[in-house]
C-alpha cells in the first residue's frame, strides 16, 4: 500500500472543532494555536479527561489557555477522571505536577461549566447544523463513553483526528512506546477506549509516534523561539514547549521535546503537509500482557474493523514548526497582562 494524501483539496474553512484532551503542555500549546488561527478553526469548546495530569488539573490548564485570549465564548467541560473499563493507570509525570512542566501561568480567571463533557459533546454534536471535527489529544475515554451511548451522533461528525499509538518508531533506540516499551501513552492510559474508537464507522485520521517524532523542539528551534519570544510570557511558553524534554530525550534521543498533540491540529490547518495510508487497526486490551496498550494492524477481515488513515510522514517539519511558532509568538505579543 503506497503513501497518499488524505485531503488534497483541503477543507471548507472555518472548521467547527471541539478539542478533547488531557491538557498537559503539548495540549496547551495546541489550544493556543487553535485559538490564534480563528479564521480556520472555530473552536466550539474544550473537553478534558484524565491522562498527563488529573482531570481537575487538565481543566485548570484549559481555562488558563483561554485566559490568554479572554475567550468568554469558548467554554471548558470536565470529563472522565478514570479510564472507561479498567483502573487508573500510572503515568510518567512527563509534564510535571501542573502539566505545564512546572511553569507558573498564574491562577485561571475562567471557570469550567457545570455541565459534564459528555453532556456538552452530545448536545453540541446533536444540535449542529455543520458537522463537527473532533480533535482528540489525550486518552479516548470521553469519546468511547459518548459514542457507545449515542451511536447516532457519528453521522454529525465530519472528521476525528487522534494523537496516539505507534507502529514504526523513529530514533536510535527503536522503542515503540513512550510509557512502556510497546505502548504509547494516550492509548496505554485507556486501551479499551482507544480500541473502541478506532473501530467506529467514522472518518478517522491517526497521528502516532511514527509521525510526531518528526517534529522535535530541538536546540535550533529553541533558539528560533528565543529570538521572537522575548517577553516574560514568551519565555514561559518556551518552557511549556520544552516541558517533556528530559522524559522524551531519555527514551528516544531525538534531541528535544516532541510536539505530539499539535500534529492533528496542524493537519486540520494544512493537510498537504502530511502523508500516510489507510489501515485496519486495533489495540491490545489484555491487562495481563506486556503489550497492553500496543497498537497493531488487523489483517483478519473477520474482525470487521473500519479503516483508519494512519499518518506516518510529515513532509515539511520546518513549515510545521513555523505555524506553531508564529501562532505562539502572536499570543505573546497580543497578550498584555503579566503572568505571575
Amino acid at each position: 500500500m503506497g503513501e497518499e494524501n488524505l485531503y488534497d483539496s483541503g477543507y471548507n474553512y472555518p472548521l467547527s472543532v471541539i478539542h478533547d484532551g488531557d491538557h498537559g503542555g503539548d495540549d496547551f500549546i495546541t489550544t493556543l494555536v487553535a485559538l490564534q488561527r480563528s479564521n480556520e478553526i472555530n473552536l466550539l469548546g474544550i473537553t478534558t479527561c484524565h491522562g498527563n495530569v488529573s482531570v481537575n488539573t487538565a481543566t485548570r490548564n484549559a481555562c488558563l489557555a483561554l485566559d490568554l485570549f479572554d475567550r468568554r465564548d469558548v467554554n471548558v467541560f470536565e470529563g472522565a477522571d478514570v479510564p472507561w473499563k479498567i483502573p487508573s493507570q500510572r503515568g510518567d509525570n512527563a509534564f510535571g505536577f501542573n502539566g505545564l512542566g512546572g511553569v507558573d501561568m498564574g491562577e485561571p480567571k475562567k471557570t469550567p461549566q457545570n455541565s459534564s463533557a459528555q453532556e456538552y459533546l452530545a448536545n453540541t454534536i446533536q444540535a449542529t447544523d455543520k458537522k463537527v471535527n473532533l480533535l482528540a489529544t489525550g486518552p479516548l475515554t470521553n469519546l468511547a463513553q459518548l459514542f457507545s451511548s449515542n451511536p447516532s451522533l457519528l453521522e454529525n461528525v465530519e472528521l476525528l483526528t487522534i494523537m496516539g499509538g505507534c507502529l514504526n518508531p523513529l530514533g536510535p533506540n527503536k522503542r515503540q512506546g513512550n510509557i512502556t516499551k510497546h505502548a504509547e501513552f494516550n492509548f496505554y492510559m485507556d486501551p479499551d477506549a482507544a480500541d473502541f474508537v478506532l473501530g467506529l464507522e467514522i472518518p478517522t485520521v491517526l497521528f502516532p509516534l511514527d509521525v510526531t517524532h518528526q517534529l522535535v523542539f530541538n536546540e535550533n528551534r529553541k533558539q528560533m523561539a528565543r529570538s521572537v519570544l522575548k517577553t516574560e510570557l514568551g519565555e514561559k511558553l518556551i518552557g511549556v514547549m520544552g516541558a517533556a524534554e528530559n522524559v522524551d530525550d531519555s527514551k528516544f534521543e531525538l534531541g528535544g521535546a516532541i510536539f505530539h498533540d499539535a500534529l492533528p491540529l496542524l493537519f486540520l490547518l494544512k493537510p498537504e503537509l502530511f502523508r500516510g495510508k489507510s489501515m485496519h487497526l486495533s489495540i491490545n486490551t489484555d491487562s495481563n500482557s506486556e503489550y497492553h496498550g500496543q497498537i497493531r494492524e488487523c489483517r483478519d477481515e473477520k474482525m470487521n474493523r473500519s479503516q483508519v488513515f494512519l499518518v506516518d510522514q510529515l513532509t515539511d517539519p520546518g513549515g510545521a514548526f513555523e505555524i506553531i511558532l508564529t501562532s505562539v509568538s502572536a499570543v505573546a505579543e497580543q497578550n498584555s497582562r503579566t503572568v505571575a
